[in-house]
């Protein structure tokens, strides 16, 4: 009983180390920066598109972008800036949120 209750457990950690990782991108941060986001920002938030490229955008999961305070992020998101638009009117407060949250873990992966 012992050996088996041991294999159980390790068996557990196992499960939850190869879940964890799929949590960022299984988030509704996660979903919504893809619906509205990964156009210019890239599904990886590294700019790595056409639009990116041509606007100059930041990889988000860089150190400096994660320099940004979740209030900073808040009110770029909320009120945009050329040539972003703002998105206070097609997003929820608590989406834009989920967004922010999902774009930390993203940056703790860098």
């Amino acid at each position: 009983m012992g050996f088996l209750t041991r294999v159980v457990a390790m068996l557990g950690i196992i499960c939850a180390g190869l879940t964890l990782p799929l949590r960022a991108e299984d988030s509704p941060g996660a979903a919504l920066f893809r619906s509205n986001c990964a156009i210019c920002h890239a599904a990886d938030a590294s700019g790595n598109t056409a639009l990116g490229k041509k606007n100059n955008i930041k990889d988000l999961k860089s150190p400096e972008a994660q320099k940004a305070t979740d209030t900073e992020w808040f009110e770029l998101i909320s009120k945009g800036k050329k040539p972003m638009p703002p998105f206070a009117g097609r997003l929820k407060e608590e989406q834009i949120h989920q967004i922010i949250s999902y774009l930390r873990e993203l940056g703790k992966k860098k």
